[in-house]
């Protein structure tokens, strides 16, 4: 372990080594009246194209240092400010170079050896970088997305993920709102890149950073599309129908229309080909391009139903409605699994096969809306209430066995149905109040969340359980269970933010919160003598009451400053939870109060602009539930009880992270590295014992010593040249997890390793060919201490081939996904590899407006979902039903209309040289 562990920090120091920039250009920048300039973007052109080579911004003196390799071609220097500029050309760059002062003149327009700039291509405001979406050169008739992949520092990997200088996206917004959802993939995938003024990205902010100009404590990044006032009208409209083999159809639907800051999109979606986005892949369709339910995923086949109304407008002058939507879904799912699994005991192992089917119908409702409001130029209010609904039908059926050396232990089979619905409300809001001294800033917060869930349960099951003696005994059921359960939470929080400094703060915050949970079981036994379920059970009804009151004090210190920032919280929560239950009819009660620390700490050090590491460290209490708390003995299962514990300890952890990124922009290069730890004392753990009919019998209890290891790497090699682009993506992970607890009276022990290397690889011509080939390989295994297996391990492979042609000018689209999985040590009766194909071809007419395609999903019929699951006590291996071949037909229309006309002919550029 620590061999590889030297061996991979050596790999890492060489590769800082070997892709350093090795050259820089310096300079001071200021104005007419020599003073310094701060945060005037610098910026290096090639002159062949105007692409840009690397960017960056003065600090606080006027100095900048702009990091390059050398240049054999010629370039231009720009620096940028208000009304302000700058600009020098260079033949060629083989050596750093220093340019002293520099003052900025006051002009608008410059031509030096034919070179012609208006407005800058990228600008830098504070921690927003912002580009000029007149200078990307992309297709005429290209989604917004390319104008993404042709910005330096942004990477889409194979799996659709995107980083910007190396740190993930987790939010994409149009005009500062969301375009239906805040993974942007609506608008990516449908907004024309030419109504597009510019594109920011800066780092994500919560609502509280937000609303209160707090720094942002994130490591992620929120890309912005601001759309060209000139063009900020129009109407965007898409819709798609397909019928196919097997009855399988899809049918989506997306109208969008915008005016200003008025927008209103009403979506609609139906298809029973598992597909549950409505946003619809460039070449699949709502088919995707994966196997559905191969590998992790859960399996079955769905039917669905979406229909959904967004809408956004700014209500009055200090009014913006950020969000307005109503969402209704539909779904019908199908599934069927085959379980084989073994559970490791100290003297013997058990062997437990079982099958499962069930069908589910629910119908959800979603309503979210969101106002923000400037009360005056100082205080912003946020009002986010919230309301979503389901009804839902479950009919399952279940047949298990349990052997031991294979004697037959216990066999149980069981059908039975569940009608539930479930409402919750969660009115949410924000208050943020700047006072007159910058950095001052006094906040409160109102959260709740007000539940209730019910459910009327039939349950139908035979059990028999075999003894050593001979002797056969028998559990059957046939019982009505009518469950409820109602939670208010209400949180309350008011903080006070003071500077100390221009980059120091300290925080003061009393949060409040209330619990309230009432939970009930009642069940009724039929009755042959009435034909009705009405003999209450008193063994299996029963109901609690908890609430639990907290208090909490919070201090809080962060500075921020160019080069670091380092930030901690530190909490002490004072909780009373009080219980009232009644089991089997008898009244248990429970009373406890806690006084319980908890702090975390992140600093971050920049070496420059896209390299820096970032240290992370938290630790806090839990405490138990009331189920884990009270000593009844539950046996609504038949096959396992379930025993409280009154003496259990809060638990503690403790997580640690330590990760290194860094983005060289000149070469392409980026790469990150993250590690990992996790300990816990007093654990909450199972104590389990099985009786010799195979029945689990289990309570709880304190372990410590039990943490986690892990640790990834990603390395990013980009290669450009004319209109192709290449693509080396190699990654490793290792998760490591120790884990001891007991079982049958006796510890064991588990080391759990996951070791997954992988590799991704991409090549593309523009508008004409893809290709995205990728390998990945897990090797899971776990040694044992205390059991009669030592040693437990699977291995699974999957390779993947991505491919697709743009012909005649993209009008003809051909794709192909190659998908070639296999797996290990997997039980007798199951499939250990399968091949997976899918194939499209599309074609556009009637100006690309109508599309075209026939898709074959799973073209070789081998589509399937098996995989092994490692855990401390059992290994698993599992196969559920999966959605196969089918062939379908489809034709989608584009109708979009925006304001302001395209030119006749092509304008130049910004930049042209």
């Amino acid at each position: 372990m620590k061999k590889t562990l030297l061996l991979l920090l050596v790999f890492i120091c060489n590769i800082l080594i070997l892709h350093a920039q090795k050259l820089h250009i310096d300079g001071k920048v200021s104005d007419s009246g020599k003073k310094p300039i701060e945060n005037v973007t610098v910026y290096l052109l090639k002159a062949k194209d105007s692409s840009i080579v690397n960017y960056t911004a003065s600090n606080k003196e006027g100095n900048f240092s702009l990091k390059i390799d050398a240049l054999e071609e010629p370039s231009v220097l720009r620096i940028d400010a208000e009304n302000l500029f700058y600009s020098k050309r260079f033949e060629k760059i083989d050596q750093s170079i220093s340019l002293g002062d520099i003052v900025l003149e006051k002009k608008a327009i410059i031509n030096i050896d034919e070179v012609k700039i208006t407005v800058s291509p990228v600008k830098i405001k504070k921690d927003t970088v912002e580009f000029n979406a007149s200078a990307i050169k992309v297709r005429p008739d290209s989604k917004i997305e390319e104008l993404l992949k042709q910005i330096p520092g942004v990477e889409i990997s194979n799996d659709d993920k995107i980083t910007v200088n190396g740190k993930e996206v987790d939010q994409i917004m149009v005009n500062g709102k969301p375009f239906f959802d805040k993974d942007g993939k609506m608008a990516l995938q449908n907004l024309p890149a030419d109504i597009i003024k510019n594109i920011q990205f800066t780092t994500t902010k919560t609502k509280d950073e937000e609303l209160s100009g707090k720094p942002p404590k994130s490591q992620n990044t929120t890309i912005n599309f601001n759309i060209d006032e000139k063009k900020n009208k129009g109407l965007l409209s898409r819709i798609t129908v397909g019928y196919g083999s097997d009855k399988r159809y899809e049918g989506s639907g997306l109208v969008s229309y915008f005016k200003g800051d008025t927008k209103i999109s009403i979506l609609a979606s139906s298809n029973n080909i598992n597909s549950k986005s409505i946003s619809a892949d460039e070449v699949f369709d709502n088919m995707g391009r994966s196997s559905k339910g191969s590998g992790t995923q859960g399996g079955g086949i769905q039917k669905s139903t979406t229909i959904g109304v967004n809408f956004n407008d700014k209500l009055s002058k200090d009014a913006d409605l950020d969000n307005l939507s109503i969402k209704y879904s539909d779904s019908d799912r199908e599934t069927h699994s085959k379980i084989s699994k073994t559970t490791l005991l100290p003297d013997y192992t058990l062997k437990t096969t079982s099958e499962n089917s069930s069908s589910n119908e629910s119908k959800q409702y979603n309503f979210d809306s969101s106002v923000r409001i400037k009360l005056d130029s100082l205080t912003n209010i946020y009002i986010s209430p919230s309301f979503s609904g389901s009804e839902s039908f479950n009919y399952s059926q279940t047949r298990s066995s349990t052997l031991r050396d294979d004697k037959l232990l216990n066999e149980s089979s069981s059908s039975g149905t569940t009608n539930s619905t479930n409402n919750t409300f969660s009115p949410n809001i924000y208050f943020s109040k700047n006072l007159k001294k910058k950095g001052r800033v006094i906040s409160a917060t109102v959260n709740s969340t007000i539940s209730e869930a019910k459910s009327d349960q039939l349950n139908q099951s035979q059990n028999t359980f075999y003894q050593e003696t001979g002797a056969v005994t028998t559990d059957n059921r046939n019982q009505i269970q009518k469950n409820q359960n109602q939670n208010d939470q209400y949180n309350f929080s008011a903080g006070y933010t003071e500077p100390l400094s221009d980059s120091a703060t300290v925080g003061m915050e009393i949060k409040y919160s209330s619990k309230l949970s009432r939970d009930s079981r009642a069940v009724n036994d039929f009755d042959p003598a009435t034909g009705q379920y009405s003999k209450y059970n008193t063994e299996l009804s029963n109901s609690m009451q908890q609430r639990i009151n907290q208090f909490s004090p919070e201090l809080s210190f962060s500075v921020f400053k160019k080069k670091f920032n380092i930030w901690t919280i530190a909490n002490l929560d004072i909780s009373d939870m009080k219980v009232l239950s009644v089991f089997k009819g008898q009244q248990y009660d429970l009373q406890k109060n806690f006084i319980l620390p908890r702090y975390m700490m992140n600093f971050q050090y920049a070496f420059s602009d896209r390299k820096r590491i970032t240290f992370s460290n938290s630790a806090s209490f839990s405490i138990p539930a009331a189920e884990q708390l009270i000593p009844y003995h539950d046996e609504s299962n038949p096959l396992i009880s379930y025993t409280g514990n009154p003496n259990l300890k809060n638990s503690w952890m403790n997580s640690s992270s330590l990760s290194f990124n860094s983005y060289n922009l000149v070469k392409n290069f980026h790469y990150y590295i993250t590690l990992g730890f996790t300990y816990r004392n007093n654990d909450v753990v199972n104590y389990s014992k099985y009786d010799n009919s195979g029945r689990q019998i289990i309570t709880y209890g304190n372990i410590s010593g039990n943490k986690t290891f892990n640790i990834s790497t990603n390395f990013n090699k980009s290669f450009k040249w004319g209109d192709k682009k290449m693509t080396i993506s190699p990654r490793f992970s290792l998760n490591y997890v120790y884990n001891n607890g007991f079982i049958n009276g006796q510890l064991f022990r588990s080391n759990s390793y996951n070791i997954s290397p992988a590799l991704n690889f991409g090549f593309e011509i523009k508008d004409k060919l893809t290709i995205k080939p990728s390998y990945k390989i897990g090797y899971n295994f776990s040694k044992y201490s205390n059991y009669t297996v030592d040693q437990v391990n699977t291995t699974n492979q999957s390779l993947k081939l991505e491919l697709t042609n743009y012909l005649f000018q993209s009008r003809l689209v051909f794709g192909n996904d190659f998908e070639y999985n296999t797996n290990s040590n997997i039980a007798p009766g199951f499939k250990r590899d399968f091949y997976f194909w899918n194939t499209s071809l599309g074609y556009s007419f009637f100006k690309k407006q109508l599309t075209a395609k026939i898709k074959v999903y799973d073209v070789l019929n081998q589509n399937q979902s098996v995989r092994r699951t490692i855990a401390d006590s059992y290994f698993e291996d599992r196969e559920d039903l999966i959605l196969k071949r089918y062939i379908m037909f489809s034709l989608s229309m584009k109708l979009n209309k925006f304001s302001g006309k395209k030119p006749k002919k092509k304008q130049k550029q910004d930049m042209k040289f």
